[in-house]
């Protein structure tokens, strides 16, 4: 470990999935507008899907949200759902630092 590191190695790996939205002209209100509709829609808790967040990239036009699910086809079920239109689902792993004891 490198002298001042506050980590010892890396912890718990989770599975999500990023859900990538082309839209040519969006505008922040109604990106913010889509989020709370995604965030309000109703998931079956037996799907085991959930959203965590987004990202708007607006020189791109693209938008992300990110979910938690237990496959790319829950996932896929919860953005018909949510009437969001997208593109591709792609599944990404991330990984948190376990902080190193003191």
């Amino acid at each position: 470990m490198r002298k001042g590191a506050r980590y010892a190695s890396v912890g718990r790996v989770i599975r999500s999935y990023l859900v990538e939205c082309y839209w040519p002209g969006v505008t922040t209100a109604t990106y913010a507008a889509t989020v709370d509709r995604v965030a309000a829609t109703a998931l079956p808790a037996d799907r085991g899907v959930r959203f965590l967040d987004s990202l708007l990239v607006p020189v791109d036009e693209v938008v992300f949200y990110r979910f938690s699910g237990q496959s790319r086809t829950d996932v896929e079920w919860a953005c018909t759902a949510a009437e969001l239109p997208f593109q591709r689902i792609l599944e990404y792993v991330t990984a948190a630092p376990t902080p190193h004891p003191a």
